[in-house]
């Protein structure tokens, strides 16, 4: 005990001295060449200091670089050798490429020991990915086993986050410059690296076009990424959504963002496959990505439009039919105007049309079919005109001219269908009481007289008081007041309280949602008909618990339903439900109708269970 005292307090003496040694601050990165998808690691040093003789420094400002971990990681540190010992403390913080040039992270202070130091800047050169040369990681060579390490935070590339290069949506207008009503054709393409894996992807906000007139463009249903390269980097795309706008009003028009919410997965990008293999990063992100609004410059129409134009923009022709030449007075036609072309076909107004006086003219039936299967509306709109002739002779139907704007000629252009002739025979004396149209409706506005005898006969009254219905209709509206009270109570409860609310429409919704799920179970869209089967079962949730339906991952909403008595068989059967609704979004081969058919006997069947705990049954 006496020699180890002895030695201790030589050894203190020895090093006592070097308490005395004088700051010295570095700084340094780790690696003055990056590729775009790395990060560098700067380091701040501070030689012969201990971690309470020197203040934390605040991060320095890069140009070119962002700021990819704010706190920096501390380590300390203490030597002794050949009896002098030695104290240094360390700052790290971790930088990602902006894109390719020349960065700079720039100079910050330091006070240590009372003295303020200044660093020097440090330039970064960014080269493309591909141009970067692989970096070996250093391994022990008397640790084989190095490489399998767990990465920290002290290792000079951290793990991959996932940013707007890696996914993002770009929204691609067929034109930014058009005339009113002319018809706009905008495609939203998703964007992600090639070796991301997506899942549980959804509108994150409503989508509005304000000004516009909008179809939904059909996309396929069965999308096959395919794969390009920009900025020398491979990407997977595919069409989420396509959607025709007309503008109706002039002047610079703006169309919402296409936001949805995903959760993704980006393997990492390290050349080690067993840093990917025991990385130990969550598997998936949730991530919300958002398309640029777009801007449309919308100009008036030309002036000294024909006088018959009534808005129609686009590219039409014009068919006119008449079902016969030759009738009998009182004997109904039908013409027939088909409209065809390219242009907004919903709201296209119907030419004006007069026929001769001696006809009867009715309202025309009106029959729409727009084609959205395209990259452009197009469709037709059927008039059919019913005449009824009052007199015989020889008349010419007239002409019907539809005017209209060619955006792509920048013109107004008119069609003018032939005219047709019709001959009308017999006598117009003839009582036409007993014709019809062709839509079995009188021909005349007034019957014709009846000519059959009648026979009368003598009805025993019954007195007022002495008939039931006298009291039923006096009494009937104290109960119709009975029933608009509870009535009101209902709404007034429904307002008020929207735990009831929502748990009264509970129900209902998911009804409405499985219905629509058969529906597409018949037409065979397997993909359409999995979200429905996912809407229906969060819809009844959220509900019934009175909870959001959205922003659940599935191991929350296990937890939430455990919490609330959901035992484990029923919550195992809906997560395996809401995996293979999600697996079928992406699936490159799609399940059967038998196996649609299960899904839905499934998802009816939770419900039920469902349905039985959350009221207290079971």
């Amino acid at each position: 005990m006496k020699y180890t005292f002895l030695l201790l307090l030589a050894s203190f003496i020895l090093i006592q001295p070097s308490l005395a040694q004088e700051a010295n601050v570095k700084a340094s990165v780790s690696s003055s060449t990056i590729g775009t998808e790395e990060g560098v690691s700067y380091t701040i040093e501070v030689e012969g200091v201990s971690a309470n003789e020197v203040q934390r420094p605040q991060a320095p400002i890069a140009e070119g670089l962002t700021l990819a971990q704010p706190v920096a990681s501390t380590q300390t540190s203490v030597s002794i050798v050949n009896g002098r010992m030695s104290q240094s403390v360390s700052f790290e913080w971790i930088y990602r490429a902006n894109g390719e040039g020349t960065a700079q992270i720039g100079s910050t202070e330091v006070v240590a020991k009372g003295k303020t130091f200044v660093t020097q800047p440090i330039d970064i050169a960014v080269v493309p990915q591909s141009q970067r040369p692989q970096r070996q990681a250093r391994q022990d060579p008397f640790n084989p086993f190095g490489s399998l390490r767990r990465p920290t935070q002290q290792d000079p590339t951290p793990p991959p986050a996932i940013t707007d290069r890696d996914i993002f949506i770009r929204a691609i207008p067929s034109d930014r410059s058009v005339y009113r009503n002319e018809q706009v054709n905008i495609e939203y393409q998703l964007f992600y690296r090639e070796g991301m894996q997506l899942r549980q992807s959804r509108l994150a906000d409503s989508w509005d076009a304000e000004g516009f007139w909008r179809e939904e463009l059909d996309v396929e249903r069965r999308p096959i990424p395919k794969t390009i390269v920009e900025n020398g980097l491979r990407y997977n795309t595919i069409t989420l959504k396509r959607v025709a706008v007309f503008p109706t009003r002039t002047g610079e028009l703006t169309v919402d963002p296409l936001k949805i919410e995903v959760e993704a997965y980006i393997p990492s990008r390290s050349g080690d496959p067993f840093d990917q293999f025991f990385s130990f990063r969550p598997r998936y992100e949730p991530v919300e990505v958002a398309s640029r609004s777009v801007r449309i410059d919308v100009a008036s129409l030309p002036e000294k439009s024909p006088e018959d134009f009534l808005g129609a923009v686009g590219s039409f022709r014009v068919d006119a039919n008449v079902d016969r030449t030759e009738v009998q007075v009182g004997e109904p036609i039908e013409i027939e105007l088909t409209i065809s072309g390219t242009g907004n076909m919903a709201t296209i107004e119907p030419p004006h049309f007069e026929p001769p006086g001696v006809f009867e003219q009715y309202d025309p039936q009106v029959r729409t079919e727009i084609n959205r299967s395209g990259r452009q509306v197009t469709g037709t709109k059927t008039l059919t005109y019913v005449l009824v002739p009052r007199s015989n002779g020889v008349f010419q139907i007239p002409q019907v001219t539809l005017s209209f704007f060619n955006p792509a000629r920048a013109q107004y252009e008119s069609l003018n269908p032939r005219p047709t002739t019709v001959t009308v025979t017999g006598d117009p004396m003839i009582s036409a009481a007993t014709l019809t149209s062709s839509s079995g409706l009188p021909v005349d506005d007034i019957a014709g007289l009846l000519t059959d005898g009648a026979s009368w006969r003598r009805v025993n009254p019954t007195l007022l008081h002495a008939s039931a219905w006298t009291y039923i209709l006096l009494g009937l509206p104290l109960m119709l007041l009975c029933g608009l009270l509870f009535y009101q109570k209902h709404l007034d409860k429904i307002e008020g309280d929207q735990t009831y609310a929502r748990n009264r429409r509970a129900h209902p919704v998911a009804r409405k949602h499985l219905k629509k799920a058969e529906a597409l179970l018949v037409e065979n869209q397997p993909r359409a008909f999995y979200e429905e089967i996912e809407r229906a079962l969060l819809s009844f949730i959220g509900n019934r618990l009175n909870i959001a339906d959205k922003g659940f991952t599935y191991e929350q909403l296990s937890n939430e339903l455990a919490r609330r008595g959901v035992g484990d068989e029923v919550r195992t059967r809906l997560l395996h439900l809401m995996e293979e609704c999600d697996r079928v979004r992406y699936a490159p081969i799609l399940p059967d109708q038998n196996a649609m058919n299960t899904a839905c006997d499934r998802a009816s069947g939770i419900i039920v269970d469902l349905d039985r705990v959350f009221s207290g049954k079971q």
